[in-house]
């Protein structure tokens, strides 16, 4: 099953990037050296040469330069960068603003069709009765049943202030609905969770992106007001995000110290650190193979802190951040500038960290991953006991 959320690329798009992530790999045996290197301008001179010289068919400009950026970032050699479309750009600043465009969902898409995972606050898809469970079966005339889970996905995502008609049918009852939604800019769900039994808080860290740590910090103190005595906090599934945002989440969790640190190529440092007020509760981090970047650096802090126990499966292992640069077209460049380290100065690159109590999901469970429950979710369950 495959993740999708508003906003995001679309699958057209989408498509073209693959192609030209695979011309680029070419672009793979090549050092990059500089722009004034004599190697790279002599091969695209080359290039350019032959193309306008003997190529037979129509020339688009722009998409041989997008091409040629794409090929030049994955040369680098670093998976972490990559180069951006101008008409990707700004869905992607909006992603990493914490905000979408939309009707305010995400959904996971598979061959049972279209299936929603989470409804954000104050959206149109909230504000027309959807809901976690219901199921997308068309939207603009398109059926997922007669032209597939792609289509009805594409048919969704649009400009701010446009209508879309669409078709969902309610997990419960069976029962299905046609409405029409207008698409707006909707603040993404971050942060949420729940008092369990026996007074366990449990708190879904979605991403880090801008404003997380805000409803991250609603949510805490929710739970604390609801009576938590234990807290399991579930970075599983978690992209990453901004680090400022990271630090604020834990600087409540963590004593008084260094929480990361960052370092240029020119060795300027960036350190983060938490004061010394503390909430003093037990606490159990939820881990996988999916957690990347801040994800894994929210985890390293509270176990080098001794202030949680990692339960689930060994992380990624991203170690470097990345900061976006605006070109003159209105492409962007998001390049790798920065190591960081957690607070023991441990780099997290390619080996990411191990958790002190592992429990893998079932293939079912896997598949099932956003619609878990906390009966039967074997990981979650793990990290409270090792709570008791």
């Amino acid at each position: 099953m495959k993740k999708w959320r508003d906003a995001r690329v679309s699958l057209g798009t989408a498509l073209m990037l693959c192609i030209m992530a695979a011309a680029a790999g070419v672009a793979c045996c090549y050092t990059a050296v500089g722009w004034n290197s004599n190697t790279m301008q002599q091969k695209l001179r080359e290039i350019d040469k032959l193309v306008t010289e003997k190529y037979v068919g129509e020339l688009d400009i722009g998409l041989v330069a997008d091409y040629a950026a794409t090929g030049y970032i994955t040369g680098v050699g670093d998976q972490w960068s990559s180069y951006i479309p101008a008409e990707q750009y700004q869905a992607y600043m909006l992603r990493g603003e914490g905000k979408s465009c939309g009707i305010g969902v995400s959904v996971v898409s598979g061959e049972n069709g279209i299936r929603v995972s989470l409804v954000c606050d104050d959206s149109p898809a909230q504000a027309a009765g959807i809901e976690k469970y219901d199921w997308i079966t068309g939207a603009e005339g398109l059926t997922v049943e007669r032209d597939g889970a792609s289509a009805v996905l594409e048919a969704i995502q649009g400009e701010e202030g446009t209508d879309v008609s669409l078709t969902f049918e309610k997990a419960e009852t069976g029962e299905s609905r046609t409405v029409t939604l207008t698409r707006a800019i909707v603040t993404q769900k971050m942060a949420w969770g729940e008092l369990l039994e026996d007074g366990v808080g449990y708190l879904r860290i979605e991403s880090f992106h801008d404003g997380s740590a805000a409803q991250f910090q609603t949510v805490l103190d929710s739970l604390l007001e609801q009576g938590a005595q234990k807290l399991v906090i579930d970075v599983r599934h978690n992209g990453g995000g901004r680090v400022k945002e990271m630090s604020a989440m834990l600087d409540p969790l963590l004593p008084e110290g260094t929480i990361m640190r960052l370092e240029t190529r020119d060795g300027q440092q960036t350190v983060y650190e938490s004061d010394a007020e503390q909430i003093d509760l037990p606490i159990a981090v939820l881990i996988d193979e999916q957690s990347i970047s801040a994800a894994e650096f929210f985890a390293a802090a509270l176990q080098e802190y001794e202030r949680a126990a990692l339960v689930g499966v060994h992380t990624t292992g991203k170690g470097r951040a990345q900061r976006t640069y605006e070109l003159s077209d209105g492409s962007a460049v998001n390049l790798s500038v920065e190591q960081y380290y957690t607070p023991h100065g441990r780099n997290l690159a390619g080996t990411g960290i191990a958790p002190d109590v592992e429990q893998k999901l079932s293939a079912e469970q896997s598949a099932e991953f956003y619609f878990l429950t906390a009966e039967n979710d074997s990981q979650l369950q793990k990290a409270i006991e090792t709570l008791k």
